[in-house]
Order: C-alpha cells, then sequence, then structure tokens
C-alpha cells in the first residue's frame, strides 16, 4: 500500500513538472513570437522607408536623363510626375536653384545681394572681397579683402582658403556679423544650381547643350494620406553621353539662422 502511494504521488509530482514546464515553454514561445513580430514590423518600416527613398531616388535619375537628352528647354517645363513601382512623385526644382551659390558667386553678384539688402555700396564691396578672400586658395588680399594676417590676432574667424562647406561658415568671415548673415541666408546656399541667366547661354542650339550646367532638383513622394517625403539633390551635367550626369550633393536642409532682424545698422555699416 506504501508503494501505490508513493507511485501516486510520483506521478501527480511527474504532471505537475510537465504542467509547470508547458506553462513556462508557452510563455517562452509568446516572448520569442512577439520579438519576432516586432522585428518584422520594423524591418518593414525599414523596407517601406528604403523603398520610398529608393522611388525617389529613381524618380530623379529619370528626370535627370530627360533633362540631358532634351537640353535647357526641359527645365522650364518642371515640376513632372514620374510613377516608380506604384508610387508616384513629383520631381521639381530645389529651392536652392534660384538661391546665390556662395562658391561660385563671383564679386559683381555679392555686391548686388548686398546692396540690395541694404548695405552701402563701400560695405558692399568690402564683404564681397573678404568673402572671396575667405574662399580662394592663396594669401593675398584683393583690394577691400581680407586675408589671415588681416584678422585680430586670436580671433576664431580665419579664412581657410578653400570652398564654404556650410552657409554657416561665412560668419567667420572678418566682417559678416551673424545679423548681416542672417539677412542674407534666405538668398543664399552651397547647394547652387547654374543661374537661369547661364543657362540660357549654355549652348548655341535652341534646345541648348546641358554641358557645365547644375541643376539643384527636389524630388517628393506623394502619398494617400497628403504628405509628402521630400528628397533634394544637386546635379552636374557633362558632355559624357554614358554618364551625362553626376549627382554631386544630397542636402538634407538649408541654414536657417532665424529671422533677420533689424541689427543691420543704416549706411552698412558693422556696428
Amino acid at each position: 500500500m506504501s508503494i501505490a502511494r508513493r507511485h501516486t504521488s510520483q506521478t501527480g509530482s511527474a504532471i505537475i513538472f510537465v504542467l509547470w514546464m508547458s506553462v513556462l515553454l508557452a510563455v517562452i514561445l509568446a516572448g520569442v513570437m512577439a520579438m519576432t513580430q516586432t522585428e518584422l514590423r520594423l524591418g518593414n518600416g525599414r523596407r517601406s522607408l528604403l523603398s520610398e527613398r529608393e522611388a525617389m531616388l529613381s524618380a530623379l535619375d529619370l528626370v535627370a536623363y530627360d533633362t540631358a537628352l532634351v537640353g535647357r528647354s526641359y527645365i522650364a517645363s518642371l515640376p513632372r510626375s514620374v510613377t516608380v513601382d506604384g508610387q508616384r512623385v513629383r520631381v521639381g526644382l530645389a529651392p536652392s536653384q534660384s538661391r546665390l551659390d556662395i562658391n561660385m558667386a563671383n564679386d559683381e553678384a555679392w555686391i548686388a545681394l548686398f546692396t540690395r539688402l541694404g548695405e552701402s555700396e563701400t560695405a558692399a564691396r568690402r564683404l564681397a572681397d573678404q568673402i572671396l578672400d575667405w574662399r580662394d586658395n592663396d594669401e593675398m588680399a584683393r583690394q577691400y579683402g581680407a586675408e589671415r594676417a588681416d584678422y585680430p590676432a586670436g580671433s576664431l574667424k580665419a579664412p581657410q582658403n578653400r570652398p564654404f562647406i556650410t552657409v554657416a561658415e561665412l560668419v567667420q568671415v572678418l566682417d559678416m556679423t551673424p545679423q548681416r548673415l542672417a539677412c542674407a541666408a534666405p538668398y543664399i546656399t552651397v547647394f547652387g544650381g547654374t543661374p537661369a541667366g547661364e543657362v540660357d547661354l549654355a549652348g548655341s542650339d535652341v534646345a541648348g547643350s546641358m554641358d557645365g550646367v547644375r541643376v539643384a532638383f527636389q524630388a517628393e513622394l506623394v502619398q494617400p494620406d497628403g504628405g509628402a517625403g521630400r528628397l533634394a539633390a544637386l546635379a552636374l551635367f557633362g558632355a559624357n553621353r554614358a554618364r551625362p550626369f553626376d549627382w554631386v550633393a544630397f542636402p538634407v536642409r538649408e541654414f536657417d539662422p532665424g529671422g533677420c532682424g533689424a541689427a543691420v545698422p543704416a549706411g552698412g555699416e558693422p556696428a
């Protein structure tokens, strides 16, 4: 009888153990399934973002190729809608296309900009020469410019003798105050396209050669909810028929210094 009770007790313990292990395995399995589902959702989200970017890149490629084939007259026809893998993408000119590129602008363009912003002609010419001295590759100062020897000792400002990487770097120019930069910022960029007047002269035929022309495009992914993902890209066109253009930049956003304010004194002289 004692042996039978022990057998019954052992059988009961085994059943409890099996039930406990079943519950534990069920909890572990539920956790694994939850993690798998989370990873799948994250993976789908990443694939969705990737496919959206790829769709915009493909649309940019198509429009850039059409621009290279047709010529400068095609630029005036933008924006265009392109369907890529069932996704509608609208491609037009980026805002930076019409802005002054601070690495391409000459002294006349700078003087024109600063005088429109209220600077005196003298101050505008001085700023223009200082900017050109900051980005050129020599230590010879222009008539109204400034090279390293003209900057105060220990100053954080100093010419780098290279192209500007960002618009914000303009504040390192000797007489460029934050207030002046804030006023100029809406009109300048480091991702600028070839100005319209220069594009018109880019070729001698009706269509117009695109060789050497820079165009800032912007792709917008039109979504059902009315939202739109955006991707900007700067293309440099050439004469190579196999690859008639190269993407030279994919800017994330332009410099935003805040408001212009009223910090530039009358006459345009530094405060």
